[in-house]
């Protein structure tokens, strides 16, 4: 299994996607609201780049059958129902329905990625079912880490590195690319102190001051929701839950 990781989602291609099994992870908040509103019942969610799309797939819905989430600099999107925090998207609110989601980065990553063979949506709430689902697909794997408006983010290359770690067997390859090098070696430096290099870095600092510390604390939970998100037919939906149960809230790798 060759793969490949993109600290960022910019300079992806359809090149780098194509006929490959692809995760997207955006810890904060993207993916893990993703992860979470399939989890609580909701029909799909539907990744859109801008409002213009997002009003117009909504025009076409039945009010009572979706609900629009999102948000620009961290703060819900006025008119919209739902923000960005994975803890909006309970069972009330989005169980049978379709979520239209809004979001700076995430939703931008998971269009660029939409051509390959396999997209799943990835987060340190699915890590270990993320990675059981790449290795079973026997094929080449890209990871794409969203980072944060256009640079990189320490929180996604550290999720990709777990993710890494569990794809490898804990031992990485001889020959690997140099991005994944950076993204394993990160997650081994810190995976004995990941929660407190986790809180430090500059994204969850920022969404702390910001009033979302427990949206933090909920998305550095290692497995507690091992499901899968997987984009077909320009949405995502549950590719199907893990017989496994919930685990413990817990930040060890």
């Amino acid at each position: 299994m060759n793969v490949e990781v993109f600290l960022t989602h910019t300079t992806v291609t359809e090149d780098d996607v194509r006929g490959r099994a692809v995760v997207v992870i955006d810890v904060l908040r993207a993916c893990s609201t993703i992860n979470t509103a399939l989890h609580n019942g909701a029909r799909a969610v539907m990744p859109v780049l801008d409002m213009a799309q997002a009003s117009k797939i909504a025009a076409n819905l039945d009010p009572d059958v979706f609900r629009l989430g999102g948000e620009r600099n961290a703060e819900k999107i006025e008119g919209y129902h739902l923000g960005n925090s994975p803890l909006e998207y309970t069972e009330d609110e989005v169980e049978g329905r379709d979520v239209i989601l809004n979001t700076t980065n995430g939703t931008k990553a998971l269009e660029r990625a939409k051509t390959a063979r396999h997209l799943v949506a990835g987060s340190f709430l699915n890590v270990s079912r993320t990675a059981r689902f790449l290795n079973e697909q026997d094929r080449d794997v890209t990871i794409i880490c969203a980072g944060h408006e256009n640079r990189v983010s320490l929180e996604d290359t550290i999720c990709a590195g777990a993710l890494l770690y569990r794809l490898w067997d804990g031992t990485e390859p001889d020959h690997v690319s140099d991005a994944a090098h950076t993204a394993y070696s990160l997650f081994l430096y810190n995976r004995d102190h990941l929660d407190v290099t986790l809180r430090n870095t500059n994204h969850a600092r920022r969404l702390t001051e910001n009033g979302y510390a427990d949206d933090v604390d909920y998305c550095y939970q290692i497995d507690h929701i091992p499901v899968l998100p997987y984009y077909t037919d320009n949405r995502l939906v549950m590719h199907e839950v893990s017989s496994e149960p919930v685990s413990t809230p817990t930040t060890a790798p």
